[in-house]
């Protein structure tokens, strides 16, 4: 592979090192290349990280006649020793490598002023180290802890031979301590562009994790393992300055899955545009695109049909991710035959839609694996090769091809859109139900956060108390003193100078296909519209159920005299006595209209605010958040691990109590306890 070359420290695994070192005196040239073999040897990690979190999980099924030996015990839960992506060393390798290149290069060199020559590339170390860490945390639970470089037998001798091991608390907070330090007001990623060169057009920048994305990821991991409510309110701060440090603003993106009209026979849209490109990712792994070169990513050949397996995928959707689907209501904002727009939900009847049945209800899995683009007839090939399936079926997350020699040019570490539901999954944990559930309705803006009937006031407030690291944002539009040094520097800015909503307009003459978009070119939607429609209109997509509404209280105007007819204050009557009766009590019931208004406007904002509203909606929301983790994230190696730190938030007391029901279906697919110690969460780490 051009540019990734072998490192220089050998380290088969972590129990057996090499006791030579090329060079510790690295100059910046050595720099490079230690870095290129440092994501050289994460290339071994790639395809395993997906599996290891989709396969165990529910969304998909495993074909026992054409999946590996090695994945199929992923699907069953009884994994070997000896299976391909049970190998722990190869993670150690990489922090190995780390550690050693950590060790040894020159940190204080000065470059400009006080920035340090190489404080990016050791950044990017760093934060490589911390991903691997938290990726063995994840599967194993528990792992040693080595923080040095193991260079000799004897190193490794003695790290097998304590058995010491350390969990997901003392090592991700070391991993947070390590990374804390950062230069916040630099750039936001403070990754090494290598004068903007790139590698199978992935610039060397892409390949960096973004440190604040790192930070945010470990919070939220420690967070759900505590329930610590101090580090979700950190996840919620780093997830906030990784999406809107100045000048380098992510965006949710609206490409999205839809019906193009109310008569439409399929669906279109644009929604695969999501996994094509390295920039909708917060880091991304580059994966050779040739074996010649060394390691490629075997995903394409696992979730799709190529004539090197026969046109046989090994894992495909579950019915389990199809009822999932199907159960979304999908919205429409349309206009029929030049009439007032109306709001259109499409119907459920899988008899409406042909032979693909995922076209019922949320269209992202219909997009990416179960629509006529994926999934077609191959008997012309089935013909010439009886081994061939007459079907073939391509996954879109991984591949448009059945070429079996063409291999996926990257990995991500986390996609933003993933990271979006991590930051709402983190805000209703912190208390910031309204908020989260405005990631997945409407998306963040300047528009949604002083929308009052979608963020209270009350929950603004407490919004802004959680401030930016390193970095000050104003909000242009914020012209009263006191609100702009209420919100400057906090979490309730999403400039709208950047950032832009489609605005929700009434059942009105106009006309749904120009919608004017409020605010800045980065449009925001709601994640849930990216395959369920105009959510903002969907009032089945709600946060307040009926009994919660019910305690709401309602204006009612004062009752007027009926003995006094109402007579306008500008009557001409002004000589008469009944008038100036009529006016008296018409100034009085508006003093009492305004009072009683505010008096029910106080009572309600209360009523919302309350610690019981608050943790119904947050059970609420929390459902709703993990149930667009499997819409947006399946087949990506997501599940396995949301389902995991939802059972952590809940085992640690949470005060939402039960949210989650995949517990249940975990449990009939393994027959194993549902307990975070042992089966089916954590493989058994390996001795060598």
């Amino acid at each position: 592979m051009l540019g990734l070359g072998t490192a220089t420290v050998s380290c088969e695994d972590m129990f057996t090192a090499e006791n030579t070192l090329v060079s510790t005196e690295l100059a910046p040239q050595d720099t490079l290349y230690q870095m290129m073999g440092i994501i050289k040897r994460m290339q071994k990690l790639a395809d395993r990280t997906v599996l290891l979190g989709e396969v165990r999980a529910d969304l998909v099924d495993v074909d026992p006649l054409h999946a590996s030996a090695d994945i199929q015990e992923l699907a069953a839960n009884n994994v070997s020793a000896s299976n391909v992506y049970n190998q722990p060393s190869d993670y150690y390798a990489v922090i190995n490598s780390c550690n050693i290149y950590l060790n040894y290069v020159d940190s204080l060199r000065n470059s400009q002023g006080t920035r340090k020559y190489y404080e990016k590339e050791i950044l990017a170390a760093k934060c490589y180290r911390a991903w691997c860490y938290l990726e063995l945390l994840k599967i194993y639970g528990e792992v040693p802890y080595v923080r040095t470089p193991v260079l000799t037998s004897d190193d490794a001798k003695s790290i097998v031979a304590s058995g010491k091991k350390d969990g997901m608390v003392n090592i991700v907070t070391d991993m947070i301590n390590d990374l804390i330090s950062f230069r916040a007001t630099e750039n936001n990623d403070l990754r090494q562009a290598y004068a903007n060169k790139s590698f199978n057009s992935i610039s060397y920048a892409e390949m960096s994790i973004p440190v604040r994305a790192m930070l945010a990821e470990l919070y939220l991991w420690r967070a759900s393992y505590t329930g610590d409510q101090t580090d979700y309110v950190n996840a919620i701060r780093m997830y906030h300055d990784y999406f809107t440090f100045p000048k380098e603003e992510i965006n949710t993106g609206n490409s999205s899955a839809k019906w193009g009209s109310r008569n439409a026979e399929r669906p279109s849209g644009n929604y695969t545009d999501y996994f094509s490109s390295s920039s909708r990712c917060a880091g991304v792994l580059p994966m050779e695109t040739s074996e010649y070169y060394g390691t490629v990513s075997k995903l394409r050949n696992v979730f799709c049909s190529l004539d090197s397996n026969n046109y046989y995928p090994a894992v495909v959707a579950s019915q389990r991710a199809k009822d999932i689907s199907k159960s979304q209501d999908y919205c429409q904002f349309v206009t029929e035959g030049g009439g007032l727009p109306e709001v259109y939900y499409r119907e459920h009847d899988e008899n409406l839609y042909s032979d693909y049945k995922t076209m019922e209800g949320d269209l992202r899995l219909y997009s990416v694996s179960d629509g006529p683009d994926n999934v077609k007839d191959n008997s012309t090939n089935s013909r010439e090769n009886s081994s061939y399936n007459n079907m073939y079926f391509l996954n879109r997350k991984y591949g448009n091809t059945t070429n079996g020699n063409s291999y996926l040019e990257f990995i991500p570490f986390f996609r933003n859109n993933i990271l979006y539901l991590h930051f709402a999954e983190a805000l209703n944990r912190a208390g910031f139900p309204e908020t989260a559930f405005a990631i997945l309705k409407y998306g963040l803006s300047y528009y949604t956060m002083t929308n009052r009937d979608i963020i209270s006031q009350d929950e603004f407030d407490r919004l802004c108390l959680i401030t930016s690291l390193g970095f000050t944002v104003v909000e242009p539009k914020f012209t009263d003193d006191e609100l702009k040094q209420q919100t400057t520097g906090t979490v309730a800015i999403w400039s709208s100078d950047v950032f832009g909503t489609y605005f929700i307009y009434p059942l009105t003459t106009m006309n749904p296909d120009t919608r004017q978009v409020e605010g800045g070119n980065l449009i925001q939607v709601g994640i849930h519209s990216l395959g369920s429609g105009d959510t903002q209109y969907n009032e089945k997509y709600y946060l307040d159920d009926a009994e919660t509404k019910q305690g709401l209280k309602t204006y009612e105007e004062p009752i007027e005299l009926e003995e006094v007819p109402y007579i306008d204050r500008y009557s001409t009557h002004e000589d008469s006595l009944e008038y100036d009766r009529v006016v008296a009590y018409n100034e009085w019931a508006e003093s009492m209209n305004i009072a009683n208004k505010e008096s029910v406007d106080t009572y309600n904002a209360s009523y919302l605010a309350s610690s019981e509203v608050r943790t119904k909606r947050q059970a609420r929301v929390a459902q709703l958040i993990l149930e667009e983790e499997a819409l947006e994230g399946v087949f990506e190696g997501q599940r396995f691990y949301d389902i995991m730190r939802y059972q952590m938030q809940e085992m640690g007391g949470s005060a939402i109590g039960s949210t989650i029901t995949m517990p249940a279906y975990i449990e009939e697919k393994y027959g194993a306890t549902t307990k975070m110690a042992g089966k089916p969460w954590y493989l058994k780490l390996p001795t060598r």
